[in-house]
């Protein structure tokens, strides 16, 4: 009697716990579910760091094409890019900028009321002469191959010289293309993609000289 108690108790006790394989089978499945985890998180974290790379080079690449339309639209001189063929270089006749006293070139934070680039001072700009047009550009400078950059180059106004200009200044970095064809005399069509990481952004504008037919 005293035997066949200890073997119902064995069989109850094998009965109710796990055995090897078991606890190897759920060891296996639980290391999935969580490897499944792991991957769900790491692509959801992923995708937050290149919409968040992306959300802000949108701003840097808006300032940027921005500034270009700014001084396509008010220039009277086209010289870059010349044909329909598109480049990696625009340069307009600077009709924008008053931020100096056109007589003594110092800089006046409000400027005088006349735009810099009128060089003899009569209210009428780049009438050749005297009074020669002045040029501001920008360009792709692919000097760091692991981070191309868009300049802006614009004319020095704190001088008499008609030919000098200011030290190139960088609008925007991690520029992966950037582009401008001209569709007709006075259209540009303008193109800037920037990329940080997994995120690009891409731009595009058209932008219409005033003055330019």
């Amino acid at each position: 009697m005293r035997g066949d108690f200890k073997t119902l108790m064995s069989s109850k006790f094998h009965k109710a716990g796990f055995t090897l394989v078991e606890l190897l089978i759920g060891i296996v499945i639980i290391g999935m579910i969580l490897g499944g985890i792991s991957q769900l998180l790491g692509h959801i974290l992923s995708t937050y760091q290149a919409a968040q790379a992306s959300q802000a080079s949108v701003p840097e690449a808006r300032y940027a094409l921005e500034r270009m339309v700014m001084f396509v639209q008010e220039t009277d001189q086209i010289t870059v890019p010349s044909t329909i063929t598109p480049e990696t270089k625009l340069t307009v006749s600077e009709r924008v900028s008053d931020q100096y006293d056109n007589s003594s070139h110092a800089y006046v934070a409000a400027g005088d009321g006349l735009l810099d680039a009128d060089n003899n001072v009569n209210g009428l700009i780049n009438e050749g002469g005297d009074d020669p047009a002045e040029f501001i550009t920008f360009e792709l400078d692919k000097t760091d191959a692991g981070n191309w950059k868009l300049t802006e180059q614009m004319p020095d106004y704190s001088t008499e010289d008609t030919n000098d200009f200011k030290t190139k200044a960088v609008l925007c970095e991690h520029v992966q293309a950037f582009s401008c064809r001209r569709q007709a005399p006075g259209i540009v069509e303008i193109i800037l993609t920037l990329q940080k990481g997994s995120a690009t952004v891409t731009l595009k504008t058209t932008a219409k000289s005033r003055w330019v037919d």
